[in-house]
């Protein structure tokens, strides 16, 4: 068994994002390739380029606040406990337009480095 608590875990400001911090939950920091966990920290204003992962899907789930989620043509307002789905190869993008934090889990698979 492998076993980490979330404060033991290092913050890191992600690249191609602006008032985010993440921490890796599962993945290959942990000896985990075949899938990686995020949890991120979105400051108001908070967000993340469009971008592309070639080779993984990745599940966003709220976890608190309210934030946007998108694909470049459409988009939603992503709330604790709902789900927005990236197929590998699909520009996405998430965004804090409110005026308070919100929390995000993002799953991918297989998982980033």
């Amino acid at each position: 068994m492998r076993f980490h608590r979330f404060e033991s875990l290092e913050e890191y400001l992600p690249s191609g994002h602006q008032g985010v911090v993440n921490r890796l939950l599962v993945g290959g920091g942990h000896g985990v390739e075949e899938v990686s966990v995020w949890h991120g920290r979105l400051k108001p204003g908070g967000r993340s380029e469009l971008h592309i992962h070639q080779s993984s899907r990745q599940v966003y789930i709220g976890v608190s606040g309210e934030l946007t989620v998108g694909d470049g043509e459409s988009e939603e307002v992503l709330l604790p406990m709902s789900t927005a789905i990236f197929d590998a190869g699909s520009e996405h993008f998430i965004e804090n337009r409110s005026d308070n934090e919100a929390e995000v889990l993002v799953i991918s698979v297989p998982g980033l480095k």
